[in-house]
């Protein structure tokens, strides 16, 4: 137990430390954009790499974890859609674009990494291929196709930004070559090891730069509506995962722990393109991103995870 805690509280310390750094000047407000760079392109697919080299294998039951993670992500939306008819774009662009997807990679998938290891890995990284085709594009393609903001080519933007997200690429390479039994060399692997450990760091204080805070009434109460949202819609998904799916009590405990993962960091930037306001969802992921620390450890502690 104590252990679980210590390695809990090195994240959330992380986190703080980016939070503290930019408050006392030592990052600009854009500096996270950097940072995210480098996760998001380097060390985030070498850490993916590694548990692929480390933990894959052709069981069936991760193909249909891939088909979960879509499928969360397209009732999700749909609940918004349909809910916002009649509340105007502000609202229904709001709703559709922060209710859905799942923040895995940047911030969930460090845990994992931290407490279930390579086969945690890899099993988060199959439902986040499914999650991808919805919270990287997938969400506004189809918001914006059915708002009526048809100009340009949607399905093409939508393939764009799907296939320019290196994870993404790193994901449909790495089963590919599983597929074809081709092996990687070792000198290949020793770096996406070596690249890959300083993922959980350099994430959380990505996390930490991003935070934002605003308390105006009008965007509390909005952000604390689609939160309350997310998070009952997150206890449904963790107990039918956990009680009702006949999969290995390890996938289970994943799963669990992804569907309480934060608001997407491309939402906000989506948001804004569809209504042009980003400061509410970004203040949104904000929050988004201390409720699921707090919910992930949690169930960290309460299922053992690691221990």
């Amino acid at each position: 137990m104590a252990e679980v805690l210590t390695k809990a509280g090195v994240l959330l310390a992380i986190i703080a430390l980016g939070y503290l750094l930019k408050r006392v000047g030592m990052f600009a407000r854009k500096d996270y954009e950097v940072v995210s760079k480098i996760v998001f392109r380097i060390t985030l697919p070498c850490a993916v790499a590694t548990a692929f080299f480390e933990g894959f294998n052709q069981d069936p039951t991760l193909y249909l974890v891939s088909l979960l993670g879509l499928s969360a992500g397209v009732l999700l939306w749909a609940s918004a859609f349909f809910a916002t008819r009649g509340r105007g774009e502000e609202s229904r662009a709001f709703y559709t674009q922060n209710l859905p997807g799942y923040n895995i990679g940047a911030f969930t998938l460090p845990f994992v990494q931290s407490f279930l290891g390579s086969f945690g890995v890899v099993t988060a990284c199959m439902f986040d291929i499914g999650n991808s085709l919805m919270c990287t594009g997938g969400n506004y393609a189809i918001t914006s196709t059915l708002m009526g903001k048809t100009e340009g080519g949607r399905l093409k933007t939508f393939l764009r930004r799907l296939f320019s997200s290196v994870t993404i690429d790193t994901y449909l390479a790495l089963l590919l070559l599983s597929l074809l039994h081709i092996s990687v060399p070792q000198p290949v692997i020793a770096f996406a090891e070596r690249v890959g450990n300083a993922n959980p760091f350099l994430s959380m204080l990505m996390i930490g730069m991003m935070l934002e805070f605003s308390f105006e009434s009008s965007s509390v109460k909005k952000a604390a509506l689609v939160l309350s949202l997310r998070y009952v819609a997150a206890v449904v998904f963790a107990l039918l995962f956990y009680f009702a799916l006949p999969f290995p009590i390890e996938i289970r405990q994943v799963l669990v722990l992804l569907s309480f993962s934060p608001i997407p960091c491309m939402s906000p930037y989506f948001t804004e393109l569809l209504s042009g306001d980003g400061s509410l969802p970004s203040f949104a992921a904000s929050i988004s991103f201390i409720v699921s620390v707090a919910c992930i450890t949690g169930l960290i502690v309460a299922m053992g995870v690691g221990v």
